[in-house]
């Protein structure tokens, strides 16, 4: 994509969160490190969820800020060069989903047609948290010198980034 075309980039997106089934996240640690994990993720409605245990460390400090990185990438065996993995990695805030809520209920339902039985189990642990993420912005990679920023909640794709 030599040419900044905000549509063709945004079906680029989608596709990138659409064949996600993790993302990587990470938030600052308590000793001034960042603590990072992974989750599975689903998209319902646009929207991004993620359903993990408090019991890791790096999702007590997700929890105790509020927000997180997050990232999504593409798998390595699709990567047409390994270093310029198509990826998106974007700022988020986080939303909890009250467990007895139709949302909860729902996005379980996703989860469990989504990532098979293992949500039948976990469903009703207490450590397992909902969270919706509600992005600010971030950055998208397609490939060299193929770097877009991204804006808002809807991750718009609003200019071309050409100098480090």
């Amino acid at each position: 994509m030599n040419e900044f075309d905000p549509v063709a980039l945004g079906v680029e997106r989608d596709r990138l969160l659409a064949e996600a089934r993790t993302v990587l996240m990470a938030a600052p640690g308590d000793d001034a490190m960042p603590e990072m994990g992974v989750t599975p993720v689903v998209r319902m409605d646009g929207a991004l969820y993620i359903y993990p245990s408090r019991l890791s460390a790096h999702v007590r400090a997700v929890l105790g800020a509020g927000k997180a990185a997050f990232m999504v990438i593409e798998d390595e065996s699709k990567a047409q060069n390994i270093w310029a993995r198509k990826r998106l990695k974007f700022d988020s805030e986080l939303v909890e989903i009250e467990r007895n809520s139709d949302e909860f209920n729902a996005v379980c339902d996703v989860f469990a047609d989504t990532h098979g039985p293992t949500m039948g189990l976990i469903r009703d642990f207490f450590d397992f948290h909902l969270l919706r993420l509600r992005p600010r912005g971030g950055v998208m990679v397609l490939g060299f010198a193929q770097a877009y920023r991204l804006s808002g909640e809807a991750l718009d794709v609003t200019e071309h980034l050409r100098s480090g």
